[in-house]
């Protein structure tokens, strides 16, 4: 068989992990790495059985703790069977569901083998998510200490217990992000290249009122707010950092013009310390877009359409060889412990006298 490549579209929780990105690169032969996305994605992708060692290339780095509705990456599989990309998925959304892993692939297809899933992007968005205390719940969050954060929002949305903030104030600033700009003060340390070119284009940020993502009684406490943005790529830190100014212009901690400094100024000495970088666990990778034409598959490439009932039947015999396989191990498991049990039965000291 020969090398395919493919760009695979998958969804995780990031809460768990160290971020997308492996962390152990050193040698991929004998160390898997379990801390990463990226990590347990290429160990799923061993499950496969392929001939080389899978590597994933991410579109977009996150950090620990960010979340991704749909992020992208490709891979080149050399398999020693004929396995569609709908397959491909199956099986390793079967692996991943087994392990109980928040990733999930969400789509499969065969590109070129000079597609890359990182070079290629045209745009990324991103969400941030927001919920406000009430200004009516102010004085009993005080009293209480604790306030009631719903089980479905933890470590899904940045809780802020000041009802001070003004959408309006938010929408004013917004103008200055938009467009070519140097974000140098709107970014985080650099660990590699702290000479890098900090320029870049947002299309565009909005802030646009929003609900939880499953309703219960403790939404009457809170305002639901989501940040919006689209950009071709980001620098390190830039999304969360640039939240943190937003919700202290929202609490009129920072003015339009304490903005405008930090873009007229770019550099880390014009950061505002009244700001401070928003937490990991709202930010969300939301989508991402690429060309058709870099999407095209060589002719040699393009495979038969998958029958639907084929997929299905597959499916079906798949499991059911996992419901025999299960029986049959319970069956061996407990002839094992009923033959021990007689050994020790017949040997057993008090019998033997009685045989006596």
């Amino acid at each position: 068989m020969t090398i395919n490549r493919y760009l695979i579209y998958f969804s995780y929780i990031g809460t768990r992990f160290r971020g997308v990105q492996r962390q152990l690169t050193y040698d991929m032969t004998h160390y898997d790495d379990p801390s990463s996305v990226q990590g347990l994605l290429e160990y799923a992708f061993k499950q496969l059985s392929p001939k080389n060692i899978p590597k994933l290339h991410i579109s977009s780095r996150t950090d620990q703790g960010v979340h991704a509705f749909k992020s992208s990456a490709h891979i080149d599989l050399d398999l020693p069977y004929s396995c569609h990309p709908n397959n491909i998925v199956f099986k390793v959304n079967s692996f991943l569901s087994s392990c109980q892993l928040p990733i999930k692939l969400v789509g499969a297809q065969l590109v070129s083998n000079e597609f890359n899933a990182r070079a290629c992007v045209k745009w990324r968005k991103y969400l941030y998510r927001l919920a406000v205390i009430k200004a009516d719940y102010k004085d009993l969050f005080n009293e209480r200490f604790v306030f009631p954060i719903p089980i479905t929002e933890d470590n899904r949305c940045y809780f802020i217990h000041n009802p001070e903030f003004d959408p309006e104030r938010v929408k004013n600033v917004l103008p200055l992000f938009i467009g070519t700009k140097d974000f140098r003060t709107f970014m985080g340390s650099p660990k590699l290249n702290p000479d890098m070119n900090t320029l870049r284009t947002w299309n565009s940020i909005e802030l646009i009122p929003s609900q939880s993502f499953y309703p219960t009684e403790f939404d009457k406490y809170y305002s639901y707010w989501d940040i919006h943005v689209n950009a071709r790529s980001f620098l390190y830190k830039q999304i969360r950092r640039t939240v943190g100014v937003l919700i202290k212009v929202a609490q009129n901690s920072l003015t339009y013009n304490d903005v405008k400094y930090m873009f007229d100024n770019p550099s880390g000495n014009s950061w505002n310390p009244k700001a401070s970088t928003a937490p990991s666990h709202g930010l969300y990778l939301y989508d991402m877009g690429y060309d058709e034409e870099d999407l095209a598959v060589p002719i040699d490439k393009l495979e038969e359409p998958i029958q639907i009932e084929k997929q299905v039947k597959d499916s079906i015999e798949l499991k059911k060889e996992i419901i025999r396989n299960r029986i049959e191990k319970r069956r061996a498991s407990l002839l094992d412990r009923t033959s021990k049990s007689l050994e020790k039965i017949k040997n057993h000291e008090l019998l033997r006298s009685v045989e006596k």
